[in-house]
């Protein structure tokens, strides 16, 4: 009997705060667009999920940020936080003007960051001379178009960029780290693994770990590497994974180069 009464404690506590009936979790859209005058840089927080920026069609940046609450289920039933579902309906695209650069979060009426109970969607569009300055703490993160530099940093998943030019610099705890950018030619040039493979196209021309006839796994070993190239051009481009695939192409692939899979964006 004490069993049974301490169960059922511990999940009256477990519950305490929460619908037991079952609650909706349909998505939640937010959205702004805001106008940027006097604006050249944009700084983006995000937390798990995904996110796109890429470049407007007119001088203003707009926002779409979608959010759905995480789902819980306990007996068949699902569970829904009455505090987290008020902070998500309640939820606004937080903006902060600095100078010159504009602040983007997710912002909630309590407060609360919700790191791990709402799931979010972020589509984010910037006139194209911006630079952008963005990271999360896990998930998928793209961005495109942008001429003015990136900044990106996430824990872990997958970044994908693709831009005309300006210097880049990306770090990842785990996952693959992918840029490509049109620009003729580059400053200096790092691309690091520490555990798995680091590969370079400058020009056309491949640099990495070649090839092994055993197949494209054979490269990730349990140390990575490291490349280091000092190109013709202005740009300097930065990237370091701990664990993972990092891989970067400057100007178009060479006709028979090493590894062209890789350089190309995935469809």
């Amino acid at each position: 009997m004490k069993l049974v009464a301490l169960g059922t404690l511990s999940l009256a506590l477990g519950l305490a705060g929460c619908s037991v009936q079952d609650a909706s979790t349909e998505p939640v859209t937010a959205k702004a667009d805001i106008p940027t005058a006097g604006l050249q840089h944009l700084e983006f927080h995000g937390t798990s999920g995904e996110t796109k920026i890429g470049v407007s069609l007119d001088d203003a940046v707009h926002v779409k940020l979608v959010l759905q609450q995480e789902e819980r289920r306990v007996m068949g039933a699902r569970l829904a936080s009455e505090t987290t579902l008020h902070d998500v309906e309640g939820a606004k695209v937080g903006q902060d003007r600095k100078g010159d650069v504009l602040t983007l979060s997710a912002a909630y009426p309590s407060g609360e960051s919700h790191d791990t109970d709402v799931k979010v969607q972020w589509t984010i569009q910037v006139p194209a001379r911006f630079s952008v300055d963005a990271s999360m703490k896990a998930g998928r993160m793209v961005i495109e178009g942008v001429a003015g530099g990136v900044k990106a940093q996430l824990s872990a998943g997958e970044v994908t960029i693709h831009v005309p030019g300006g210097p880049v610099w990306g770090r990842m705890s785990a996952g693959r780290l992918h840029v490509v950018s049109d620009a003729a030619q580059a400053g200096h040039v790092v691309v690091k693994s520490t555990f798995g493979l680091a590969v370079l196209s400058l020009s056309g021309q491949y640099y990495g770990p070649p090839p092994q006839k055993e197949g494209f796994w054979s490269s990730f070993r349990f140390f990575g590497n490291s490349v280091s190239e000092q190109g013709t051009g202005k740009d300097d481009m930065d990237l370091q994974i701990t664990a993972g695939l990092t891989d970067l192409r400057v100007g178009p692939l060479g006709d028979k180069e090493e590894r062209s899979e890789l350089f190309t964006d995935d469809k």
